[in-house]
This record gives structure tokens, sequence and C-alpha cells, in this order.
């Protein structure tokens, strides 16, 4: 069970660039990040319901939630799909899940974690990947890879918050209580910009949207919790590894995406640079 909760979260989280990016010509990338997060939020409203789990938070607790909501849903998933709009699924993809990469920098700047020859390793490599990946070495970088990097770093940021807030937690219960900050954030976000958050334009799209919102962003979060009980959390964050090869390949099939030999050399390198750094984080 543990296998296959692995592979359709997989599935689906490297879905997520593929199955939006069709979207974008007719809805604002921040209303549709706010409708999934709604419908995934109703999934798994309904799955805490069922486990009948006492939640008991402090004050402190609470307002460490809601910061975490902020960053991923609010700030790193509108990043993302800003990034999805303005260039290519796999390119926002690799840059996105190059976030251990960023997880290194930022403790070692913070001094939150020990800084070892292995990390330094997967560090080089992942920069070095990242670096052939964006374009930075020709000197063109467009703004959806700008909004990929953002998205990245504050994934980061959350990461880091969340090993520090959420342990003896329960997962279901963490996501729900973040994920309805971050979208009652992104809400005030559209509001004070005028933006119109009617569904509307979301019934030409529909099944991509039903998709997106109950089997990426609700479906999806059951899946990947169930595969860290299964399996552990370091076997269930090769995901993040293996998502960008897997939308890299949707992308190219189902988009009609082309790749260059940089970019699948960069993928390979930020690939490899990531599972240093992950995984001994995993065994520490």
């Amino acid at each position: 069970m543990g296998i296959l909760s692995f592979i359709i979260t997989l599935f689906l989280f490297a879905s997520m660039e593929v199955a939006s990016k069709p979207m974008m010509g007719s809805i604002d990338p921040l209303v549709l990040t706010f409708w999934r997060f709604v419908c995934g939020i109703a999934i798994l409203g309904v799955v805490m319901a069922a486990r009948r789990k006492k939640v008991k938070l402090s004050p402190g607790k609470l307002s460490v939630l809601a910061l975490m909501g902020i960053l991923n849903t609010f700030l790193s998933m509108s990043f993302l799909q800003l990034a999805v709009k303005n260039t290519e699924a796999s390119r926002a993809a690799a840059i996105f899940c190059s976030n251990p990469v960023f997880v290194v920098l930022i403790a070692g700047f913070l001094r939150w974690e020990k800084f070892t020859k292995r990390k330094g390793i997967g560090l080089l490599l992942g920069v070095a990947g990242l670096v052939m990946v964006t374009g930075v070495y020709s000197l063109k970088v467009d703004t959806g890879t700008v909004y990929a990097l953002l998205a990245s770093i504050t994934f980061a940021l959350y990461v880091l918050l969340s090993r520090k807030a959420s342990t003896g937690m329960d997962p279901v219960a963490v996501n729900v209580i973040s994920f309805s900050f971050g979208i009652a954030a992104l809400a005030l976000w559209l509001v004070a910009n005028g933006t119109p958050m009617s569904p509307e334009p979301l019934k030409a799209e529909l099944p991509s949207f039903l998709f997106m919102g109950i089997g990426i962003s609700g479906l999806g979060y059951v899946t990947f919790i169930n595969t860290v009980r299964k399996l552990g959390a370091g076997n269930a964050s090769t995901i993040f590894l293996l998502k960008p090869a897997v939308t890299t390949v949707l992308a190219i099939m189902l988009l009609g995406e082309t790749v260059t030999t940089n970019f699948v050399i960069g993928l390979v390198l930020a690939g490899v640079g990531s599972y240093l750094v992950a995984g001994e984080k995993s065994r520490t």
C-alpha cells in the first residue's frame, strides 16, 4: 500500500504544472490557486473529521501554522502558478523542486543546521543545476524563471519552519489549519487588488480544475501523508526529487514542450544535488 501511495502521489504532484498550463489563458493564476486549495482543504477537512483526532493549539503554535500557510499556500504556490503561466511547465517544476538547495543555504545562514561535506557537494551540484536549468549562464532569464525561484525560496522557508513547528502534530490537521490561513491571506490579496474571484472561468476547464483541486490539492496530500507513514519521511521525500523528471516527460507528451541538452544536464545535476542534501537530512 505504501508503494501504491508513493506512485499515486508522484503522478499527482508531477501533474500540477502540466494540468494547469492550458488554463493560464482563461483564468488568473492566483484565482486558480485559491480555488484549487479551497477544494483541497474540503477533502482534507473530511479526512480530518473522519480521523476524529483532537487538536490542541496554543496561540504561539497557531501563529506559526498561520505563517506556514502564508509561506506555502499563499506565496509559494502562487509564485509557482505564475511561473507556470510565464515559462515552460518543465522548467517551473525543475526549479521549484530544487528547494532543498535553498533549505541548506538558509539553514546554514541562520545556523539552524550543521554544514557537512555531503551538503557542500550537494549544494555545489544543485547550484550548477539551477544555473543550467534557469539559463543564467546565457544572461537571459524570463519572468517565469524568476517566479519559480521565488516559489522555491519561499517553499524552502516553509520547510524549515514546518520542521521546527509541526513535530508531534497530526499532519492532516497541520495542512488543514495552515491551508486555511493561506487561502484567507490569498483572498485578502485578491480583494485588495480588485481581482475578480468568481470561479466562472473554471467551467470551461472543469475536468482539469477538478483534477487539480480534488486530486492534486486534496487526495495528493492524503496519499503523501500515507506514504510518509508507510515508507518513512526519507523515502517519501524522493517524490520531490523524481517530480521534475516526470513533469518533463508529461510536458513533452501532453504539451509538446521541447527540452535542450543543457536543461537535461541541469535537471540531473539539480536532482543529484537535492538528493545529497535531502538524503542526509532524512537519516539524521
